[in-house]
């Protein structure tokens, strides 16, 4: 047993356009999803600065000021007449800046190690530190302003003086760290602001791309669904042509979709169209010819044989002579009309076939041998060739003895001078074909059409009636003959018949079938 490939699975047009947008839909999605994500790294980039640094930078700026201030009263002339006064702004500033540093590292830890990145995160956590070390560092300075008061109080500027150069440079270092401080963190801000700039401008580029992309593939996909609807557009001209009468099969180019199979299978139901037209205007040709030929010969015939019995008469009562020799030649002339209405008789009279199960292959053994005579005068040798165990087929055996009869006189009409004459007999598919292959000069492609049709013949003699009293047998069998050039020179005829079911394959008890014989030769 052969195996067959497995085709591959059919794209329905369905499905193709479902592809097409889900590949619109993709792309959309991709510019959706990129500008979301632009968006949501533009908010994270906003909630870092807005919730993280801001928050730190005015706890920075408000220490900075409060530091700034003490060092400015620190490292100035304190008020000697209003000590009081100077005690309640030193406490005062001290409190404030206290609290700001403890808002300040709360700012980082609670608002940029929370919101901020992790880069955000490390600084928030080193500046926590240095706060915190800060502040250590300016534990110290209450002991100096309690000694400064007292020395303001005592009036000792020689105290006074000693303090303030011992304070001065504590508050100054202690300014200038927050201001590294507050550096860091404004350095940090710029840092951010610009990576936000630059992704911002990434975002619209790319979001130009790839709304380019977009329309692009919208734009693709247009035309891919066009292309794949166009043959639909081309049926409907051809279901319009055919409406108008055009029954001309057209060549369809194969595709893998419902609309190829759509195509293919109108094309072959317009050839079944133009077929059954063809055959339906031939068998009223037929019935017309058949008609007037039963009609024409009925006249014709009784005046024939009164023609033909009075010539008969005058040659008995003539001697022989040149009058003779006259009514000898007008006697064949009559037999030759009486012939060619008997001819029309067949075609006008043909009865239905009388289908019974029949061996072909002894039909066949019984033309080939009835027609040896002819043939042996023409020279022809005629070539069986049947197959082994051939099913039984439907067939009249009378009005099919009689087809296969004439495609053989036929085949020996092709060949003038003699030669080969093939017969062939096979099972192909539910049908048991018998040609006729015969070494002639061929039929031209023109005029092969029209070889079945009555009163056409290529030949200077005859009347055109063979071929197309076969095919109405044939076509009357449920069967088709039809006329093929042979490779090497030539016609083949090719005849099938269909098989018989099961029940009526057993022969019929009149004639035993002939063996099937490979070879056989008459001559």
């Amino acid at each position: 047993m052969n195996r067959r490939s497995a085709a591959p699975p059919r794209k329905t047009i369905a499905t193709r356009v479902l592809a097409s947008f889900a590949v619109t839909v993709i792309a959309f999605a991709m510019t959706v999803g990129w500008s979301v994500v632009a968006q949501r790294r533009a908010a994270q980039d906003n909630e870092e600065l807005a919730r993280g640094y801001l928050p730190a930078a005015l706890g920075l700026g408000q220490l900075r000021a409060s530091q700034g201030t003490l060092a400015a009263l620190v490292e100035g002339s304190p008020d000697e007449r209003n000590p009081e006064a100077m005690r309640y702004v030193l406490e005062t500033l001290a409190r404030v800046r206290h609290q700001t540093f403890v808002d300040t590292r709360e700012s980082l830890r609670q608002g940029l190690a929370t919101v901020g990145s992790p880069s955000s995160r490390e600084l928030a956590a080193a500046l926590t530190l240095e706060l915190t070390a800060i502040e250590d560092e300016l534990e110290g300075d209450k002991e100096h302003f309690e000694a400064l008061l007292t020395a303001l109080g005592e009036g000792d500027k020689n105290a006074v003086n000693r303090i303030l150069v011992e304070a001065g440079p504590l508050e100054h270092r202690a300014a200038r760290r927050l201001r590294d401080v507050a550096e860091r963190i404004r350095t940090s801000m710029d840092r951010i602001s610009e990576d936000a700039q630059r992704r911002e401008q990434r975002a619209i580029y790319a979001l130009i791309a790839l709304a380019v992309l977009t329309l692009g593939v919208g734009v693709l996909v247009s035309i891919h669904t066009r292309r794949l609807l166009a043959p639909l557009a081309r049926v409907t001209e051809r279901a319009q042509a055919v409406a108008h009468g055009d029954l001309t099969p057209q060549t369809v180019v194969p595709t893998n979709d419902e609309i190829g199979d759509l195509a293919m299978a109108f094309e072959r139901m317009v050839g079944a169209v133009a077929s059954a037209q063809a055959q339906a205007l031939s068998n009223e040709r037929l019935a017309a010819i058949g008609k007037m030929a039963a009609h024409v010969t009925h006249e014709i015939r009784n005046p024939l044989s009164s023609i033909g019995l009075n010539i008969e008469l005058l040659e008995e009562e003539l001697g022989a002579g040149e009058s003779r020799s006259l009514l000898q030649a007008i006697a064949r002339e009559v037999q030759r009309l009486e012939h060619l209405s008997e001819e029309y008789l067949r075609l006008a009279r043909l009865p239905s076939p009388r289908m019974e199960a029949e061996d072909i292959a002894g039909a066949v053994h019984e033309v080939v041998n009835f027609s040896r005579a002819e043939m042996d005068r023409a020279d022809c040798k005629v070539r069986v060739d049947i197959a082994d165990k051939l099913p039984p087929a439907l067939f009249d055996e009378s009005q099919i003895r009689q087809a296969l009869l004439n495609l053989l006189r036929n085949a020996r009409e092709a060949m003038p001078r003699g030669g080969d004459i093939d017969v062939i007999v096979r099972a192909e598919g539910m049908s048991v074909v018998v040609r006729v292959n015969d070494r002639g000069g061929g039929i031209p492609d023109e005029i092969r059409p029209r070889v079945f049709d009555p009163f056409f013949s290529t030949k200077g003699e005859g009347t055109g009636l063979g071929l197309a009293i076969t095919r109405q047998i044939v076509v009357a069998h449920g069967g088709s003959v039809t006329a093929e050039p042979r490779e090497g020179g030539g016609t083949s005829f090719r005849v099938a018949l269909p098989i018989a079911p099961a029940r009526a394959s057993e022969p019929r008890g009149g004639r035993p079938a002939l063996p099937p014989a490979r070879q056989a030769i008459s001559k």
